[in-house]
């Protein structure tokens, strides 16, 4: 049991926030006496009773190179304040969850002020994806971090490798994720990213998408935004205004459709759980998908194709994420979507140990630090 500690907990995206959400459940309830500070969203503020977080969700969700530099003066102007802050409360505990560039920054930070000499421990939840790109990335875990807990599970064995504590518990989408039933006449769900900059480049072509495929579709509203932003978003980038019953909220709300079209993301790997049939669609400006291109070493990015070394899951990225390729794909799943009905079994069987994966997450910490 851990008591009267000082915690920071920092998350960058909505997936992060529910993790650090579940994390928060646990603790709050069997860590009495801490005291929290945290950087996140919704999910998280509603596990600390409606504490309001130091900086909001909608403020650090970002992504790709280009979209980060333009917001470059405002996160280093929230960095300098954290820094200051944390100078201040000096907390006892850190818990990074994924935003993975911020995250190291910070971690590096606070490893060179001494913190963690004088007793801060530190850990990342989500391993940077340094498999992908990047592969220095593991030696700065091993120097900045007292611990990562990684959530796929072949990052565990190699970080144990390189001599980093990352024990594996399981990924916690299986247990919040329960497979629907699936009816072959349903609708299209469309999940075109939580983040502004995905929503501007997804929403026309999965539009577009959704009206050559002519059956009935509707628009899956992910936590971080809220109903009103949302629609605003839809009609800006499709020119259409889109009725309340054109959209649902969250990957929860999938009973009742057939197939999928999902930006690359937590997404596609929580429409696997579901069993929902799809395919990935993504696109980012040109010059962010140059540099990552010429950077990431991996042949897939849907973490479905990840997890089992195997395309399951038709990608389509950049100039082929148009809407007659994904289409065309989008009618042969529904014709056949038994290779993947198979493959997501042999997903949750990988991801599920049997517990419950941020409660573990909590207890180790508890009970080594």
């Amino acid at each position: 049991m851990m008591k009267q500690k000082k915690i920071f907990l920092l998350a960058g995206e909505a997936s992060g926030d529910v993790l650090g959400s579940e994390f928060l459940n646990y603790t709050v309830k069997h860590w009495p006496g801490c005291e929290y500070v945290f950087w996140g969203g919704e999910k998280m503020s509603e596990s600390l009773g409606g504490q309001k977080p130091q900086i909001g969700l909608e403020q650090l969700s970002l992504m790709g190179f280009i979209e980060v530099l333009n917001h470059l003066p405002r996160i280093l102007k929230q960095e300098r304040g954290l820094k200051q802050f944390l100078s201040n409360w000096n907390p006892d505990l850190v818990v990074c969850i994924d935003y993975q560039a911020f995250n190291m920054r910070l971690a590096r930070w606070i490893t060179n002020k001494e913190f963690r000499d004088n007793g801060t421990k530190l850990i990342q939840i989500v391993s940077p994806q340094f498999w992908a790109w990047r592969p220095g990335r593991i030696l700065k875990l091993k120097k900045y971090t007292d611990a990562v807990f990684p959530l796929l599970p072949f990052e565990s064995d190699i970080l144990n490798k390189a001599g980093i504590v990352a024990p594996y518990f399981g990924h916690p989408a299986v247990n919040r994720v329960s497979p629907v039933n699936l009816n072959g006449s349903g609708w299209l769900a469309l999940l075109p990213g939580s983040r502004i900059q995905e929503l501007v480049s997804h929403i026309p072509v999965f539009y577009q998408t959704a009206l050559k495929l002519g059956r009935p579709f509707k628009w899956v509203r992910p936590l971080n935004f809220d109903e009103k932003d949302y629609m605003l978003l839809l009609k800006k980038y499709s020119g259409v205004d889109f009725e309340l019953r054109q959209i649902v909220v969250g990957v929860d709300s999938l009973e009742g459709a057939s197939i999928a079209l999902v930006a690359s993301g937590t997404a596609t790997l929580e429409t696997a759980l579901r069993g929902i049939p799809h395919v990935v669609g993504y696109k980012t400006s040109w010059l962010t998908y140059f540099i990552a291109k010429s950077l990431i070493k991996v042949d897939y990015i849907s973490l479905i194709n990840l997890i089992l070394n195997k395309e399951i899951v038709s990608e389509f990225i950049q100039k082929r994420c148009n809407a007659d390729l994904i289409c065309n794909e989008l009618k042969k799943v529904l014709n056949d979507h038994r290779i993947q009905s198979d493959a997501f079994l042999e997903l949750r069987s990988k991801l599920d140990l049997k517990n419950n994966p941020m409660i573990s997450v909590a207890n180790y910490v508890a009970n080594n630090f």
